[in-house]
């Protein structure tokens, strides 16, 4: 049986975007895009998995500082192609609940790394998995960006999303235990922050086909991203 969640020891959120129904009558292909947070290490028995799993390149979203200051376990593993893909927000707090849903527009309107993230896609012969710090806002909105190519249903994006706090739960639950100031919402992947988020985006850009060309995808580029997830 295929794995959704792919039980690494140096992550909480890794899984595997496989299984999903499509428009078209197909199902998400597992084995082709993992999403993930950020893995400090990587155990021998971790890289074993993730070979066997297929993946042969990784892509960390953070910014600059942030992989300074915790490194991706990737960026030094000889197994894995490591691509460094930072979003002009870097991780930004959005201030409020309110905020998400723009802070994540911000990151969908970042044409250059957006179009960057999914040429690597496209060209990788194997498995990619892409991760950012918890691996829920950034991962989570080229996560949607990817499964609205492959012409996946809205409620299972919103699952997909939302099933990213029930993961890091007890880490998030752990923070605000010792940081009692800090908001509410930090770590949370409620369901209304990506609704809201698509909504505006169908507003904006028409479809996912027209927002590929925007950034600059070709046609045989935009195919190549569906079939990565479908063939």
């Amino acid at each position: 049986m295929p794995l959704r969640r792919i039980p690494l020891s140096c992550t909480l959120n890794t899984r595997d975007l496989g299984g999903y129904p499509t428009n078209d009558g197909r199902v998400t292909q597992f084995k082709r895009v993992f999403r993930s947070d950020a893995p400090p290490s990587l155990s021998a028995e971790d890289i074993v998995l993730l070979k066997r799993l297929g993946v042969t390149a990784a892509i960390d979203l953070r910014s600059q500082k942030e992989i300074e200051t915790h490194p991706s376990a990737f960026e030094s593993a000889t197994d894995f192609e490591y691509f460094h893909c930072p979003f002009a927000i870097g991780n930004r707090d959005p201030g409020s609940k309110e905020g998400v849903p723009p802070l994540y527009a911000e990151i969908i309107a970042d044409f250059p790394v957006m179009r960057k993230i999914m040429r690597i896609i496209a060209k990788q012969e194997g498995a990619v998995l892409i991760h950012c710090a918890s691996g829920k806002d950034r991962t989570g909105v080229v996560t949607a960006i990817l499964l609205l190519s492959a012409g996946a249903c809205m409620s299972d994006i919103l699952a997909d999303y939302q099933i990213s706090y029930t993961y890091i739960r007890a880490q998030v639950r752990e923070i605000l235990r010792q940081h009692p100031e800090l908001p509410d919402y930090i770590g949370r992947t409620d369901m209304e922050y990506m609704e809201t988020t698509l909504e505006q985006f169908f507003k904006t850009y028409g479809d996912v086909n027209r927002y590929l060309e925007k950034i600059g995808l070709g046609p045989d580029e935009i195919s190549s991203i569906k079939n990565k997830l479908c063939l």
